[in-house]
């Protein structure tokens, strides 16, 4: 686990993890939990308590620094046991007002019946809360300890999915690279192929007028117009930066999305100049296994 936490900033990340950070100190206790998501950029919510809302932009910063996309959901507990954030207080005043107005009524129009401490309590303004100060740069000191916890256990959590992550893919762009191989090999026997069987039924046509320089020019129009040379050439220059990607320090997840998507172009184009079943049935299985790492790269940060 040290190795992984050491080497966290090199991997590449899962947009999805859990991480959990605790803190006591000088009579304050701070719980930190971060949930992290999959999300196109960094979507930050933070719940906190009140008394600590001076301290957001901080808290913002700090994991913005650390964590570059997803939705991230932050949630804040705080505890101070030996000094009360909540004080309850009387309003003497409003309520000598109140209790005056009820007996004012009571005589005008006759009512009976007693006033009761619920009825009293029940109105507005009667019970103010007041917070007790409470020094904002102690609290942080505390609460800063519980983030860095709880944020070291999120990317802990967040690496451990990217290697997972990683790994698959790695195994299906060997896929990709093996079927994109029988492909190219494939190009030139299938104008062989056509080259044969265009000969052949033209022999039987037309016997001994047969045009030998006509027939090469068809042959290098059907060539010219099936090739797909440039489209593998590309497809292979994505694997190759694909796999350099997922070497990468930085984020990457919104590149890796991009190479997918340009590979199944290639494939596609692959497959509309294709009149080979065998080419064909290739492409199928590469647009297979390229949906299969969209799906993956849909996590990665």
């Amino acid at each position: 686990m040290l190795i992984i936490i050491l080497m966290g900033d090199m991997m590449i990340k899962s947009m999805t993890g859990f991480g959990r950070g605790e803190a006591n100190e000088n009579g304050f206790h701070v719980l930190v939990e971060i949930k992290t998501l999959n999300h196109r950029f960094l979507d930050l919510s933070l719940k906190l308590p009140k008394v600590l809302s001076g301290l957001e932009d901080r808290i913002r910063i700090k994991i913005s620094d650390t964590i570059k996309r997803g939705r991230v959901e932050v949630n804040i507990s705080f505890e101070s046991p030996e000094k009360g954030l909540d004080i309850l207080e009387i309003n003497h005043d409003l309520l000598n007002q109140y209790i005056n107005i009820i007996r004012s009524l009571k005589e005008s129009v006759n009512l009976v019946g007693d006033i009761k401490a619920t009825d009293i309590l029940s109105m507005p303004g009667i019970i103010d809360v007041k917070s007790t100060d409470v020094n904002i740069d102690d609290v942080w000191t505390v609460l800063e300890k519980a983030l860095d916890m709880s944020i070291k256990n999120v990317i802990d959590m967040r690496v451990l999915e990217g290697i997972k992550l990683k790994d698959d893919i790695i195994n299906r762009l060997d896929m990709l690279s093996g079927i994109i191989e029988k492909i190219e090999e494939r190009g030139p026997v299938v104008i062989n192929e056509y080259k044969r069987k265009l000969e052949i039924r033209i022999s039987e046509l037309i016997g001994d007028e047969f045009d030998q320089s006509r027939f090469l020019t068809e042959v290098a129009i059907m060539a010219d117009r099936t090739s797909i040379s440039e489209e593998i050439t590309r497809f292979k220059s994505h694997i190759s930066q694909f796999r350099f990607s997922l070497e990468s320090s930085m984020p990457v997840g919104k590149k890796l999305d991009f190479l997918t998507q340009e590979m199944n172009r290639e494939a596609n184009t692959i497959g509309s100049k294709s009149i080979d079943l065998d080419i064909i049935n290739g492409v199928i299985e590469l647009k297979d296994q390229i949906e299969k790492i969209r799906e993956q790269v849909q996590n990665i940060e």
